[in-house]
């Protein structure tokens, strides 16, 4: 007989994905889906399944309040429930636990863990109806037990009886006279089992109520249990009259004890099962919420990591999608740094971890100087370093952001000279090259992402760094468009570049006295900021 698994599920994918999984088990499943939760109380108790699969994202943010009702009903109560829940979301599955979840698995789906928590929770299931159902048994029995009949014999002073109901007959299943002739017809006399000698004597001589129990065995040769309890009875004169003793067939209650001991060490032993079987659970979900901090601490840090060697963007689209669509960029400005005698420089340290500390700084620099201008830096190739002013975010202030940072790498970079050649250092002059134009951007790779850029305008803004010469800034014909307005710019004609011909090239001098702030003429005034918050 097949399994009946009821699933609740917010995505369609997931019970397709389920109903593979159990297709392929080795156990027998038949899975009926639930397609509203509007019905979901009807549903789950008119299919009556053996487990409910409850998806977190079912009816959204009602899930924990839904799975509240379903344990609160009594036809649905006692179904087992797993939740299929997200592990980075510790809240979520927190309150499907406090609403009554019996036990959680993670996403995506492991097919082995999902089959082997539905034949637990299907099995603790089962293991709980059956405690009810021996609970009604035995309410069943004591109402059984207080059905039955009495017998009630009357003892006179000497330890004759001297009455009997019809009780006793249907207790004991002979007369009078057979029971007399194997107790003997004195119950005072030592010679009745001791027992019954020692309560009578307790009950006559001390005035005591007394219980016993004790066993008679019938004519046809049945063993009854038989409790007595002795009520003394005395005269005015507070003498022994007589004794009234009131019996009643305990055997059924016997077999019961009996019975309910042997039930009882099994209960004890499936009691002893749930609760190991609740510390693994509350391990389990200890273990859930370490797992769940771990992964998000992990999560922070790889969104960390793509922060910072991605664009925000980029970085989202990667995180949300997994896929970054490549897009063109109409108008950007492409910036290219690189050092003059790059190997001669590089040569002339002995020690390769200054060298190191020494490049490193200039790049940390170049970075500062460039997110500053909303510049993003694209790559670095040696000692090549290559950025884009107008991506992934567009702008129109592309051009003149890209060159007030090529200025301010320049100051930074002849003031490092200044002080290399203070401390009898190799000197590190810098060519700074930039184009405008269009560009396709992109993520390239799988396992090692990174952020590009392609076209001529690349190509173009390279010749330019390579046309330069040391300690200038040297921009295309295009850039120089965009900005000839607010900078002064000396003209060097057309330049060969090779592989495109030639290219009118111009050396950026600093910013037009009007618009600068500075003697230097490398930092804007007020009125040319509101030129630049204007595009």
């Amino acid at each position: 007989m097949a399994y009946r698994i009821l699933t609740a599920c917010g995505s369609e994918s997931i019970i397709q994905e389920i109903e593979s999984i159990l297709g392929l088990a080795e156990d027998e499943f038949a899975v009926q889906s639930i397609s509203g939760f509007d019905s979901i109380i009807a549903t789950v108790s008119e299919y009556n399944p053996d487990i409910l699969l409850f998806d977190v994202h079912f009816a959204n943010n009602a899930a924990a309040d839904i799975l509240s009702v379903i344990k609160a009903d009594p036809l649905t109560s006692g179904i087992p429930i797993i939740a299929l829940a997200d592990f980075l979301q510790p809240e979520k599955i927190q309150a499907l636990f406090n609403a009554g979840a019996d036990d959680f698995v993670g996403q995506p789906i492991s097919a082995t863990e999902l089959i082997q928590r539905i034949m637990v929770g299907i099995q603790r299931g089962k293991l709980l109806q059956k405690l009810k159902d021996q609970s009604n048994q035995l309410d069943n029995i004591s109402s059984a037990i207080s059905k039955a009949g009495n017998s009630i014999v009357v003892i006179n002073e000497s330890g004759n009886i001297s009455w009997v109901n019809e009780g006793f007959k249907r207790l004991y299943e002979c007369t009078l006279e057979d029971f007399v002739k194997v107790y003997g017809d004195n119950l005072f006399s030592p010679n009745t089992n001791p027992t019954t000698y020692n309560a009578m004597k307790n009950c006559r001589e001390l005035g005591e109520y007394v219980v016993y129990d004790s066993t008679w065995t019938t004519p046809e040769g049945k063993i009854k249990y038989i409790q007595t309890t002795l009520t003394p009875i005395f005269d005015t004169l507070q003498n022994f009259s007589h004794i009234v003793a009131i019996e009643t067939d305990i055997t059924e209650l016997k077999n019961i004890e009996r019975t309910l001991e042997e039930k009882h060490e099994h209960l004890l032993t499936i009691t002893e099962n749930l609760e190991n079987a609740n510390n693994i659970l509350e391990k389990q979900q200890d273990e859930i919420q370490k797992q769940s901090k771990m992964l998000e601490e992990e999560k922070l840090k790889s969104e960390n990591l793509l922060k910072n060697i991605l664009p925000w963007e980029v970085a989202y689209s990667l995180q949300k999608k997994g896929i970054y669509k490549p897009k063109k960029f109409k108008e950007v400005s492409v910036m290219f740094t690189d050092f003059v005698g790059f190997s001669k420089v590089s040569v002339s340290y002995e020690d390769i971890d200054e060298f190191l500390n020494v490049l490193g700084g200039y790049f940390e620099a170049f970075d500062e100087i460039t997110s500053q201008r909303f510049i993003e830096k694209i790559k670095t190739i040696g000692d090549s370093y290559m950025c884009v002013g107008g991506l992934p975010r567009t702008n129109r202030s592309h051009p003149f952001d890209t060159v007030l940072a090529a200025l301010e790498i320049q100051r930074y970079a002849q003031a490092m000279a200044g002080l290399a050649t203070e401390e009898n250092k190799p000197i590190w002059n810098l060519r700074i090259g930039i184009h405008s134009g269009s560009v396709i951007a992109g993520v390239i790779g799988k396992h090692k992402f990174a952020y590009d850029i392609w076209g001529d305008t690349v190509n173009i803004a390279s010749r330019m760094e390579t046309s330069c010469e040391a300690g200038k800034v040297n921009i295309s014909e295009t850039t120089y468009a965009y900005i000839k307005d607010y900078f002064i710019c000396t003209s060097r004609g057309k330049i060969p570049a090779k592989n495109i011909g030639e290219i009118e090239m111009y050396f950026v001098e600093r910013i037009k006295p009007e618009f600068a702030e500075d003697d230097e003429g490398l930092i804007p005034n007020a009125a040319f900021r509101k030129v630049l918050s204007s595009f």
